[in-house]
């Protein structure tokens, strides 16, 4: 049987309105149960939410349903059907499976500026959408961390329940909000919402994105905080409604006119592709601890990426398996913002995810990374003395391969004499660090100029994700 505080669970494997056989549960509530269904003639997921004819908020239910079922755009969960019996209501819906930005920052700290701004042009489309989706504008008014879902690098908006036209939002009766993000006007009965309440919440959002925690009024950037998005944050959170942006869409250009950004957040997810692949000269060399490092810096740094075992490193089956992290569809794993696809073996057939950037963890197995046709190879051999053959030899396979590659020194106690004829390799010493998800600022620099070099080619458009990646060595540093 499935748990569930509500009367009359259903039990796994029930098969409802004929076509959706129910897996499992997803969450319960207040309001209801949500279950985990398969559709039976498509073979694809659908979340159901059942909801009691009795529960006291029942018309709020009736109102996100009929909301999100006329409703498409990438960033809002589809609405497939809305079915009914005598005691209960159903919403069947996309089902979503990711992280929501909430925990994105609380398991990994603040966002780089360039990640911020990333998601904000993605949440402000979303809303610049469902501001003119209709004659009538559909405002959220429940916009916070907790209800954007990070799904594939696609930003989802979700929780519904508060939505509706401006003639709905601005009828008696009682109020409600995120503390925090809620604007001014949300707390005032006779307050008047439009399009520019949920304006302030997206600025709410941005600086908790930016900074780990929401703004106060009268909002004052801290000084470490970058000029020109603190200056965004700031139009968005006016006290005022009249001082904010005056609609999402505004807003999404000034969003877009930070990120340098002639390509909006799709053609950025789209556009060319890039594989990197990490060998190490010898097991225990510091491939996958080096790997893990570069994945985070570059999706910091507003570069989402796949981080790929080709090989069984452990990874999927140690640390994250002891975090109890879940698989999704693809068969990906997330652990403090690293989005892993584990080694399954050659036998095991997933689809394809949708990421153009990608990190590979060759573990010391030079022809499995030559097989991978990547756009360039980082070397990382075992510094110490008693290692320098094996690293001598990796070098010179490298070098007979052909393929663009830089060359990392990890655990490196002093300087390591080699060969002349490696003078023309690219060498790096690898700073020492404990923990590959928090890269401090020595490490980031170090990714900096090591990627400058692997990717050094003055042919690169900056559409591509290497003119991209390009870009970040670029930029002058910010206040």
């Amino acid at each position: 049987m499935i748990v569930c505080r509500h009367k009359e669970a259903i039990e796994v494997s029930t098969v409802l309105f004929g076509k959706y056989q129910l897996c499992g549960i997803l969450g319960t509530g207040q309001e209801g149960c949500v279950y985990l269904s398969v559709h039976l003639g498509l073979e694809e997921y659908r979340a159901i939410k059942r909801v009691p004819k009795s529960f006291l908020n029942y018309e709020q239910f009736r109102r996100e349903a009929l909301v999100l079922k006329e409703l498409r755009h990438p960033g809002i969960p589809i609405v497939y059907d809305v079915e009914e019996d005598e005691s209960y209501s159903y919403l069947i819906e996309e089902y979503l499976e990711g992280e929501s930005l909430y925990d994105l920052v609380k398991s990994q700290g603040h966002l780089s500026r360039e990640l911020t701004i990333f998601y904000g042009i993605q949440l402000a489309s979303i809303i610049s959408y469902l501001h003119l989706a209709g004659s009538n504008p559909i405002l959220h008014l429940d916009l916070q961390p907790k209800n954007l879902l990070l799904c594939q690098c696609q930003l989802k908006l979700v929780d519904f329940g508060l939505a509706g036209s401006i003639d709905q939002a601005n009828m008696p009766g009682d109020r409600y909000g995120t503390v925090g993000c809620a604007a001014p006007e949300q707390y005032l009965k006779d307050g008047i919402l439009d399009e520019r309440t949920d304006i302030y919440a997206i600025g709410s959002i941005l600086h908790y994105l930016y900074t780990g925690r929401f703004p106060t009024l009268p909002f004052q950037p801290d000084s470490s905080m970058n000029k020109d998005l603190a200056a965004v944050i700031r139009t968005c959170v006016q006290e005022e409604k009249e001082e904010r942006f005056s609609s999402a869409n505004e807003l999404l250009e000034r969003l877009n006119q930070l990120k340098n950004a002639e390509m909006a957040a799709k053609t950025r997810l789209t556009a060319s592709s890039l594989t990197i692949a990490l060998i190490g000269s010898k097991s225990g060399a510091g491939t996958t601890h080096m790997g893990i490092a570069l994945s985070i810096f570059l999706k910091n740094h507003g570069s989402p990426n796949l981080f790929v075992e080709k090989q069984d490193t452990g990874l999927g089956a140690g640390r994250f398996d002891a975090a109890k992290g879940k698989r999704d569809q693809y068969g990906l794993m997330r652990y403090r913002g690293l989005v892993l696809k584990p080694y399954y073996g050659p036998g095991v057939k997933l689809k394809d995810p949708p990421f153009s950037l990608r990190i590979l963890d060759c573990g010391k197995n030079m022809e499995l990374a030559v097989r991978s046709d990547p756009d360039g190879i980082i070397l990382i051999c075992d510094g110490s003395v008693w290692n320098r053959k094996n690293s001598i030899d990796a070098i010179h396979s490298m070098k007979k391969n052909k393929i663009t590659h830089v060359v990392v020194f990890n655990h490196l106690g002093k300087e390591l004499r080699l060969p002349r004829e490696f003078s023309s390799s690219l060498f790096f010493r690898a700073p020492y660090f404990k923990d590959p998800f928090s890269p401090g600022t020595e490490v980031q620099s170090f990714y900096k100029v090591l990627l400058e070099e692997l990717l050094k080619d003055q042919t690169l458009k900056p559409k591509t994700i290497k003119g991209r990646i390009r870009q970040i060595f670029e930029r002058k540093k910010e206040s």
